[in-house]
């Protein structure tokens, strides 16, 4: 995944919830259930990276404030 230059953790993590929710509830926009699949799958994996980029920074700050 390439990193947006200006969104944090938390704003990439709202947008991959928003984007994989848009793709989920969006099946009739595709032309096959197969390319649905296919995106929604993608969406999921990104979600799945922002929850790790979140948690992640959560832990380097409770590190650092320890």
């Amino acid at each position: 995944m390439t990193e947006l230059s200006s969104m944090t953790a938390a704003e990439e993590l709202d947008r991959a919830r928003d984007d994989y929710l848009a793709v989920s509830r969006g099946a009739h926009l595709y032309a096959s259930p197969q390319d649905h699949e296919e995106a929604e799958r993608r969406a999921w994996e990104r979600l799945e990276l922002a929850l790790a980029a979140v948690a992640e920074e959560a832990e380097r700050e409770a590190a650092g404030s320890a």
